[in-house]
């Protein structure tokens, strides 16, 4: 939700559905611009019919909604520029931070933005290369409730077939000898906070903000103007008005209704420091 509606802004640039499947043809970002010349069915594709849901993957969507501009994490567009998941030792490789410069670089000029917003999961593990890369840039770390993240693994269709990084295996390979796949989910949490916090060790103060997840749901609007100050994107109108047209369900309550008791059990005895530590957990 939070990468779609900074990508609402006019002066935002990023991957779309377009790119990653030509990543070696970043003109392709030229793409984007269409986007802004339908906002009311851009706001549909994007964000549902209810203007809720900014998880609209797996569902059925017609061949127009498909092929509309749209942000994703463009993972295909990392690899083409040789740049692989998880952690990578020593020192970022001077090749990759060249054509990952190169790339974002087009992106923004075919896109019409001066800004490229990028969200993708794996970035958890990549915050050297990318301060390497782009020594100016912002990085928002948005935090959750790690027994909602937990529940959410869960329930996402590629959890189940995509290796974990910190593991080396996929959760399915998990589960089939014959481990426990809510301490997988519980742990998960876990290792990505230490990496990002690790790789924000480097970053100035003044290039990360930290946002919680009930923050974003409780003032939206607030919040999300605030996020984009930091970013440097300007005040824009439209784009205000954009956002008061969208709805921001609170998904943690999911997990309060459906985690099942010894589930919720396991994952806090393995989270418990961590949600301690962030106050979502209060020791009695």
């Amino acid at each position: 939700m939070l990468y779609k509606v900074l990508c609402l802004h006019p002066d935002a640039a990023y991957i779309s559905n377009w790119m990653r499947r030509a990543p070696q043809l970043p003109a392709i970002a030229l793409a984007n611009r269409l986007a802004t010349w339908f906002p009311r069915f851009r706001r549909t594709v994007w964000f549902g019919d209810d203007s809720a849901n900014a998880y609209v993957y797996g569902g059925p969507r017609s061949l127009r909604a498909r092929f509309f501009p749209m942000p994703v994490e463009g993972e295909p567009v990392f690899r083409s520029c040789g740049i692989g998941q998880g952690r990578q030792p020593g020192s970022p490789d001077p090749a990759q931070i060249t054509r990952i410069q190169q790339t974002f670089a087009a992106l923004r000029h075919y896109a019409g933005g001066e800004l490229v917003i990028s969200k993708r999961i794996a970035s958890n593990q990549r915050i050297p290369l990318l301060l390497e890369a782009f020594p100016a840039a912002k990085f928002v770390n948005l935090i959750r409730d790690g027994r909602a993240v937990a529940y959410s693994l869960s329930r996402v269709g590629w959890w189940e077939e995509d290796p974990v990084w910190w593991l080396g295996t996929t959760p399915r390979q998990w589960r089939e000898d014959g481990h426990d796949p809510w301490e997988l989910c519980a742990r998960h949490w876990v290792c990505e906070l230490d990496s990002v916090e690790e790789g924000l060790r480097e970053v100035a103060a003044q290039q990360q903000l930290e946002v919680r997840y009930e923050e974003l749901i409780q003032q939206p609007v607030p919040t999300l103007r605030r996020i984009a100050t930091f970013a440097g994107l300007p005040d824009d109108r439209h784009w205000t008005a954009e956002l008061g047209r969208l709805r921001y369900p609170n998904r943690n309550e999911a997990w309060r209704e459906r985690l099942p008791r010894d589930a919720r059990e396991r994952v806090e005895a393995i989270q418990h420091e961590r949600l301690r530590q962030l106050g979502y957990l209060r020791d009695v």
